[in-house]
Order: structure tokens, then C-alpha cells, then sequence
């Protein structure tokens, strides 16, 4: 059975089982008792490069969502989601290059959710096209748009303090993309994500998550991930909190993306005292770059960057041989805004990624990068974001790379209408 066959089949038997809990008197009112949400978004993008064709853009659009009222416990839902220039980006050879329009410029006008939901008990099961929150496969909701998967997915809380979760993908839309494709299409194969997982929170501040991303004949990827947001506290009200994360990627089968055998290793630390907090952060990479993550952008970015010092533009962090040490220093005087100054330093290895076999498509020298971010949210219908990043390159730390040793200054500013 194909992709695209066993697509329909499973449609076609939720569609049988939502006609079959209907009768003639409650058609109507799953519809006019339905939901009607959306989030409008304008993002301006303005960077500036050394030695490189600058970018600039203004793009318009969000997404418009329908749920319907449940039923018998079954309910369904679609989302549009569109994206469109207003700037023109006809200067700049891969305009697509914004991650907020399609890869040839144009603009991104789909049907990103269309699914059937059922619930009962503690279980909810999901199909169709959809949203997941999953380490390696996630909305990675960074630009305009989010991604989005073709997807039957599973989530049961029958257990005292847990959460368990399961997923099996066929398809997947990248957040600059209108199109469903295979997950592997880059590699030549058609292959699906089968992910298992489990959330455990013995305490409110404690939490343990355990997954495992299984892609034929490319790869398995357990994960695991610890966060304690009470470490210590002290009688003044200083509290310290952390988290450990680690990702380990190995080929199997036909080895469809090269020989794969690399892992992450991530510690996160904060102390937090009234409306100031300060983390360090600390990221290490393997000998190849990572999978199914924002580093991979459209090939096989199922996922945004996983790694805890995901501040930098271009996602290096993942690269294979990076080492990254990181800073935040954030300011919430009031619930409705809070100002971050963030720091990362990474230290690239060109004998790492000069090798093919280190999978790295983004080879980069080492760097330093400092970003101020705000977020103003007066009310929940609006929010206000914006970024100042600048990145320097040290292009004495690598013989190979001196040419992409270009910096960069560059502004975004992200305003949303929530309803």
C-alpha cells in the first residue's frame, strides 16, 4: 500500500465513523456549536551581510482554524495557513532564503490541518493532517508558519502523573513549503516516523521525557531529557532550576542518509530571583550534525532546533563537532513584557566537517553571537515581538571556511493578532 493510499484508508474509516455518530437532528449543531480561531501574523525580517546580497522582507498571513463541536466524542478540524510578500525579494537569488515564502519566492496558501479526533477516556487519537509536538517532529513555529504532517497520532493519560505518546508519519510539510512529501524525499526513498514516547511528572517542578524516533533504513534516535525547576531554593525567594537532554542517532537498514552515529549531550542551569533570571547553557555534538532538526531546514528539518543553545541565525550549534556555551539574562518587570540579553559561542572543528561522512550542510568557523530579544503582550489577543541578533565569524579559527566567514546584523519584529 502507498503513502498516499494509506492516507485515504485511515480518512475514509474516520470519516465512516464521524457520518455514523451523526444523525439527522445533530449535524447541524456540531457545526454551529463549532470553533472558530486564528492567528494573524506581519513579520518584517531586515538582514544585513557582509560580502553577501542583503535580505529584506515584509511578509502578511497566519492561519484561520474551524474545529468542530464533538460528538459521541468525535470532533473534526481544518486549518488554512497562508504566507505572502509584500516586499520584494527579486534581489536575492534564493528568496526562499526568509524560511517564510516558498523556496522560488512565491507565496504558501494551504490546507496545513485537516484531521479527525477522537476521545474517550483518557485516549485521544488524532488523523489526518496535523500539528505534532514531538523532539524530532514538531511544529518548529520560528517564521510565519509552522510545519505540519500528514499523521496518526496517539496520546493516552490513563496513569497517575503521566502522559504517554505515539505518532506514525507519512507525510510532512516543511514551514516554507505548500506541499505534503514523503519525510525522506531528499534521500530518494519514501519512508515514514514512527515515534513512542512517555512524559513522567512525579512533582510539579520534576519532569522526565523518553522517546524513540524510529526511520527505516535511516536511522533510530532515542531521546531523553530531565528538568528540575526546583533544584534549590533559597528563604529569599532565589530559586535554581535545570535540565540535561540527550539525543543519540544511529543509521539502520539501508543506512538511506550515510553511515550515522553522532549524539547530543545538552545542560541547561537558572537562577531566578523576582523578575530577573540568568542561564547558562551548554551544547555538544558528535562527530556528524543531527537529524530530523532546524539545522536540516527543508532536508528533513522535521523538527526546529532542539539543542538548549538554539539562539544563533543559522542553527550551528548542530553542526557536527560543535561545541556551544551560552548565556540569557532576561528581565520580566511585569506579566505583559520581558527583554532577554542572549550570548553563544560555538567552536566549530573543520576536521569534522571538511569529512562527507559528518553530514554537515551548513560548515561554518567558529563564532560569537549576541541577541536582545522583547515580547510585549498587553492582552492575549496581541502580542509584539522583536529581535536585534548580530553574529561575528572568526575566520583566523579555519583554513576551510574562511569564505563563509561573512557576519551578520539582522531585525525581526513579529506581530500577532490572536483570536
Amino acid at each position: 500500500m502507498s503513502r498516499q493510499q494509506y492516507d485515504r484508508s485511515l480518512l475514509f474509516a474516520g470519516l465512516l465513523m464521524f457520518s455514523t455518530a451523526c444523525s439527522a437532528d445533530n449535524f447541524e449543531d456540531i457545526f454551529t456549536e463549532g470553533k472558530v480561531s486564528g492567528q494573524l501574523r506581519a513579520f518584517w525580517y531586515d538582514g544585513q551581510r557582509d560580502l553577501r546580497i542583503d535580505r529584506t522582507a515584509l511578509t502578511l498571513g497566519g492561519i484561520l482554524s474551524y474545529q468542530t463541536a464533538p460528538i459521541s466524542g468525535l470532533n473534526a478540524g481544518v486549518s488554512f495557513f497562508s504566507s505572502n510578500g509584500v516586499t520584494s525579494l527579486s534581489d536575492m537569488p534564493e528568496s526562499g532564503q526568509t524560511h517564510n515564502l516558498n523556496l522560488d519566492g512565491s507565496s504558501i496558501n494551504t490546507l496545513g490541518e485537516a484531521y479527525l479526533q477522537y476521545k474517550a477516556g483518557d485516549t485521544s487519537i488524532k488523523v489526518g493532517r496535523q500539528r505534532l509536538d514531538l523532539p524530532l517532529a514538531n511544529d518548529y513555529y520560528n517564521r510565519m508558519l509552522p510545519n505540519s504532517f500528514e499523521a496518526l497520532s496517539l496520546e493516552n493519560r490513563s496513569m497517575k502523573n503521566m502522559v504517554f505518546k505515539a505518532a506514525y508519519i507519512t507525510g510532512w510539510k516543511y514551514k516554507a513549503d505548500d506541499t505534503f512529501l514523503s519525510p525522506t524525499y531528499t534521500l530518494g526513498i519514501d519512508r515514514d516516523i514512527a515515534v513512542i514516547g512517555a512524559i513522567y511528572t512525579p512533582a510539579p517542578s520534576l519532569k522526565f521525557e523518553l522517546y524513540d524516533t524510529y526511520v527505516r533504513d535511516v536511522m533510530n534516535a532515542p531521546y531523553l531529557q530531565f528538568i528540575d525547576n526546583a533544584i534549590w531554593k533559597s528563604s529569599e525567594g532565589t530559586t535554581l532550576s535545570g535540565a540535561v537532554q540527550y539525543l543519540r542517532e544511529n543509521s539502520i537498514g539501508l543506512h538511506a542518509a550515510g553511515e550515522m552515529d553522532t549524539y547530543l549531550l545538552g545542560v541547561r542551569g537558572t537562577l531566578s530571583q523576582g523578575a530577573w533570571s540568568l542561564s547558562a547553557l551548554y551544547t555538544q555534538i558528535g562527530d556528524q550534525s543531527l537529524m530530523g532538526t532546524g539545522g536540516r531546514y527543508e532536508k528533513m528539518g522535521w523538527g526546529g532546533f532542539i539543542t538548549y543553545t538554539d539562539l544563533q541565525i543559522d542553527g550551528e550549534s548542530e553542526n557536527a563537532g560543535a561545541e556551544a556555551y551560552g548565556a540569557i539574562l532576561a528581565y520580566r518587570p511585569v506579566a505583559a513584557f520581558e527583554i532577554a540579553a542572549k550570548y553563544v559561542k560555538i567552536n566549530q572543528d573543520d576536521a569534522r566537517q571538511s569529512n562527507p561522512a559528518s553530514l554537515t550542510l551548513n560548515p561554518r568557523p567558529d563564532s560569537d553571537e549576541y541577541n536582545i530579544d522583547a515580547t510585549y503582550q498587553p492582552r492575549k489577543e496581541f502580542r509584539l515581538r522583536t529581535r536585534l541578533a548580530r553574529i561575528d565569524y572568526d575566520s583566523g579559527s579555519t583554513e576551510l571556511y574562511k569564505a563563509k566567514a561573512y557576519d551578520e546584523t539582522n531585525v525581526r519584529i513579529i506581530a500577532d493578532y490572536l483570536f
